[in-house]
């Protein structure tokens, strides 16, 4: 009997545990019913960065394929590879040379087929490949070497060997992080191998390299998906370099803070031709933006814990950054706290979920133990567990499905989700019923944020109507002064094609210069533009540089204009011929290639008309001719 109870009270409790064991199960798989299970590798044995991964559409036949860096974990020996996946299927696969920071695709600005690019960071250099083979190696512009640097190797390459351990010793007061990888290693070397190391490099130029910490590519002009892109460089020594892919220059180069900071993360939106930012987060915790036209970043958000993952959303423009302690922040672009969230794990990494379908953007953020997370600003709309810690997460579109999550977990396992068509988020309610105090305190509408601000700058108008028309009046005011100011002087200064009735009848002039040079013909048309007056005792006199124009008649005499008879003058222009090369003279540019045409009346001294003609450049090979 005892048995028999023994065994009874187990089944109870087993079948309790199991009870609940199920409800956990259920409570886990809850917000799992937006997304489906599409494949699970458990053999990919795949360790890789959240930078170090892509979807693109290597074949230009409209299905997308997951580019990613494939990093040794123990294996010292191995070298990183760069594979691509169709679906959980390897395709391809490259040795890179190092442990690379980031890995972009964009497209270059040519007609079809549109062929993506596919960009590796690797220490101070990109490395392109196209169709998966090796494209083109572009090198950061080195930095500036300390003159004390530079002096101390001239004088290393002639030393004796008792004067070589004075002459390092200069390089040691130098600041290491200030020194080429040549001197560096310099400073790690013994006595006996000082000598031979600087007889091998007495051939080397000294070059100061920076290391890249961060990439991403900008949408250069149209905000298409297959649109030419422009390629972001973050730096160690705090540089950013904005780079043409398409003659791979610097297109704008920028400091990402005013003071020393070493970026880890980057995040940009916009277009490089119309406007964009970037958002730029330092190992220091430093939060920096910097926009289009700027020359170094401003500092806007001091985090007290380091960034573990950053997004600039481009729907409202708002920077959602998640911390190393448990907190996931959301500023606005002027550095303003908006909110907060406490997560129950410590996060491990970060991506958005651009849903323009549903008009909103959501946050992804996976944490310790497999929990991912997704918010809508501070709202928890959807949750699931991954089987093990997530270490590496990218969402867009894969295959022939738009909206792919991919994870990379801890244990190497390739998980790949596809969001539901069906699927919707409430923007309103939290799905967990997780409710701040905030919130709790607080009934009022929530309001959008356009909205309230067009309220405010009504209250503002209406609070002062009077200041805003009489500031308004004084400016209109103000621009009718300076445009009557302006038609004055000119009416003065005579500069004008038409003359003024003044006891004249108005005449019109107009000028055009026909040739390729050296000589030129310059006609002038004058016209009698009154009713019934005519004009009469009119001159021309043209002035020009002597040292660039010679005119056959300067000064002529006009016969009697009359209405409705336009009279038309033509006049020889050459220009001065250097006789040893048969060129123009060098001072000869288009700012003073110009000549003056002055009507004027007989014994008056001021001029009826002032015009100013633009002569054309002469063109180098008819002047060679001459």
């Amino acid at each position: 009997m005892k048995l028999l109870h023994f065994v009874f009270e187990e089944l109870i409790s087993s079948g309790q545990s199991f009870k609940q064991n199920v409800i956990t199960s259920k409570s886990k798989t809850k917000a799992t019913e937006k997304w489906l299970d599409a494949q699970c590798d458990g053999t990919a044995a795949l360790h890789t960065l959240p930078s170090c991964m892509s979807l693109c559409d290597l074949k230009n036949d409209n299905y997308y394929q997951l580019v990613i860096v494939d990093v040794p974990l123990f294996d010292f020996d191995a070298k990183p590879k760069l594979k691509v996946y169709k679906g959980t299927n390897l395709t391809s696969e490259q040795n890179l040379p190092e442990i690379p920071s980031a890995v972009e695709c964009f497209y270059l600005d040519e007609p079809e087929p549109r062929i993506p690019i596919i960009a590796v960071s690797i220490s101070s250099y990109v490395l392109f490949y196209r169709n998966m083979k090796p494209y083109y190696k572009y090198t950061i512009p080195s930095m500036d070497i300390d003159p004390l640097e530079a002096e101390t190797w001239k004088k290393l390459q002639i030393a004796r060997p008792e004067n070589v351990d004075a002459l390092i010793d200069n390089l040691r007061d130098l600041q290491l992080s200030h020194l080429t990888e040549q001197s560096q290693e310099l400073l790690t070397l013994s006595e006996d191998k000082r000598v031979t190391f600087i007889h091998h490099s007495s051939n080397s130029d000294l070059k100061r390299l920076s290391t890249i910490t961060a990439m991403v590519s900008i949408r250069k002009t149209a905000n298409d998906s297959k649109s030419a892109s422009c390629l972001i460089l973050a730096t160690e020594s705090s540089e950013i370099f904005i780079l043409d892919t398409q003659a791979f220059v610097v297109l704008h180069q920028a400091r990402a803070c005013n003071f020393q900071g070493t970026p880890s993360m980057i995040s940009a939106s916009g277009q490089y031709d119309v406007d964009f930012r970037l958002v730029v987060a330092t190992r220091e915790g430093y939060l920096c933006l910097l926009r289009k036209g700027w020359l170094v970043g401003q500092h806007i958000v001091k985090l007290e814990h380091p960034s573990a993952g950053l997004a600039l959303l481009p729907i409202d423009q708002t920077i959602v950054v998640v911390c190393m302690n448990n907190y996931l922040l959301c500023y606005s672009k002027k550095g303003k706290k908006l909110w907060s969230v406490t997560l129950p794990q410590p996060a491990v990494c970060m991506t958005p979920v651009p849903l323009p379908h549903l008009g909103i953007s959501l946050v992804c953020v996976a944490l310790r133990g497999g929990l991912v997370q997704f918010y809508c600003q501070k709202k928890l709309v959807d949750q699931f567990y991954a089987p093990e810690t997530v270490s590496a997460l990218t969402f867009g579109r894969l295959g022939q499905e738009e909206h792919v999550l991919i994870l990379v977990t801890s244990d190497g396992s390739l998980i790949v989700k596809i969001l539901k068509r069906t699927a919707e988020y409430s923007t309103t309610d939290n799905i967990y019923d997780i409710k701040t105090s905030s919130e709790e305190a607080s009934g009022s509408l929530q309001i959008p944020k356009k909205t309230k601000i067009f309220v405010e700058q009504t209250m503002r108008e209406k609070e002062h109507a009077a200041a805003i028309h009489n500031s308004f009046q004084s400016e209109l005011w103000r621009m009718r002064l300076t445009a009557a100011r302006a038609t004055v002087d000119v009416i003065n200064s005579a500069d004008s094609n038409v003359s003024g009735d003044v006891g004249l009848a108005p005449i019109k002039m107009a000028a055009e210069v026909l040739g390729l040079g050296p000589v030129f013909k310059l006609f002038l048309i004058l016209e009698n533009i009154s009713a019934r007056k005519e004009a009469g005792g009119l001159n021309v006199l043209i002035q020009a540089d002597h040292r660039h124009y010679l005119i056959d008649r300067p000064y002529l005499k006009l016969p009697m204009l009359v209405p409705g008879a336009p009279l038309k003058l033509d006049f020889k222009v050459t220009v001065v011929i250097d006789p040893s090369d048969g060129l123009a003279p060098v001072d000869l540019t288009p700012e003073n290639s110009f000549i003056k045409v002055l009507i004027f009346k007989t014994g008056h001294t001021k001029p009826l008309i002032a015009s100013t003609v633009v002569m054309p450049q002469p063109e180098p090979q008819i002047l060679g001719s001459f």
